[in-house]
């Protein structure tokens, strides 16, 4: 590993606050994890699981690899905490990053497609807080970014996992801003939305502009669930990076958080529907042989579906980010 000042990445947002000390354990330790790339099946996450979770005692692995353990009573501290151990990265192995000024970014010759905060900086959260002995249930869930294949095994399989959990918080989105309120349709109340927010402090506000990730399967299973913002810009970019400054305020605000404070509002059949990746993938190829049938050519939407790296680096040299397009697909669907 390099660690230096890394080369400002347009635009770089400033350190939360002041930047964390690199002879912190804990730092140096999070700046570790982000040095190896986890696609989903891969032997990179079986050896990072191994090196940082399959130790620490009492905890279990699933069949489809989640890993899960409960830390104090369940029935005192309903929570369930949630992240994803894979990441976006075309490529398994490892690769160099860049630690300095509190922010955290891929070395500038890493041949890596992304930093992988998503959702690496969610498991060392995860982490601490059982080090710390912060109740709740803890699930490491695996192949989030394939189509929540962990998650979706334990709400459709083991869901007596989640029974008494009232409340689910996964650590898995960009920015420093939001709570998830919708991840499509409504996944939380505005009230627990804003108690939660109240606790945390900092700039976190409701935001209704949500996309997916493992606590979507669980809306007809546990009341409130959400996804709260944890540092990381530009996700599954070469450009990503990570406010590490923010990480670590935030790990303090959620070992301080007292969640029996929290609400229950949502009733679990409130404008909810599970997530399905089938359906979209038969509506779509049924449509194309339809077209292909009446002998049209591939449309648009075709040619995006079959080359979608090839879409996305076209979007890349027209000055696209995710964060750009993340923001037109929340207006579109707010609008439709």
């Amino acid at each position: 590993m390099t660690y230096k000042q890394p080369t400002p990445i347009k635009p770089m947002a400033k350190p939360f606050a002041k930047a964390p000390d690199f002879s912190d354990p804990a730092i140096r330790e999070l700046v570790q994890m982000h040095t190896t790339c986890r696609p989903a099946g891969s032997k990179s996450v079986d050896s990072f699981c191994a090196k940082y979770l399959d130790h620490i005692p009492g905890m279990t692995i699933d069949e489809v690899g989640n890993r899960v353990i409960t830390v104090g009573s369940l029935a005192k501290h309903p929570v369930m905490w949630s992240s994803h151990t894979d990441t976006v990265h075309r490529t398994a192995g490892t690769q160099k990053v860049l630690y300095g000024g509190g922010l955290l970014s891929l070395h500038e010759k890493s041949p890596s497609s992304c930093l992988g905060a998503d959702c690496t900086v969610g498991v060392w959260l995860m982490v601490n807080m059982i080090r710390r002995n912060v109740p709740g249930l803890y699930i490491f869930h695996a192949a989030e970014e394939v189509g929540g294949l962990g998650s979706d095994y334990i709400a459709k399989q083991v869901p007596d996992l989640l029974d008494g959990i009232q409340y689910a918080i996964a650590f898995d989105r960009r920015g420093t801003t939001s709570i998830i309120t919708h991840q499509g349709s409504r996944c939380c109340s505005d009230g627990f939305a804003h108690a939660l927010a109240d606790q945390l402090g900092g700039s976190y506000g409701l935001d209704t502009g949500g996309t997916f990730t493992d606590t979507a399967n669980y809306t007809h299973l546990i009341p409130e669930c959400t996804n709260i913002s944890v540092g990381y810009y530009n996700a599954h970019q070469a450009t990503e990076y990570l406010d590490v400054s923010f990480a670590a305020w935030l790990l303090e605000r959620l070992c301080a958080l007292d969640i029996n404070a929290l609400p229950v509002l949502r009733n679990t059949s409130d404008n909810d529907y599970a997530y399905a990746y089938d359906y979209g993938d038969w509506s779509r190829s049924i449509t194309k042989a339809a077209r292909s049938v009446k002998g049209f050519g591939p449309t648009l939407e075709d040619l995006v579906w079959d080359n979608p790296e090839v879409a996305a680096i076209i979007l890349q040299e027209c000055g696209i980010t995710a964060d750009d397009f993340q923001d037109v697909l929340n207006n579109y669907n707010r609008k439709h």
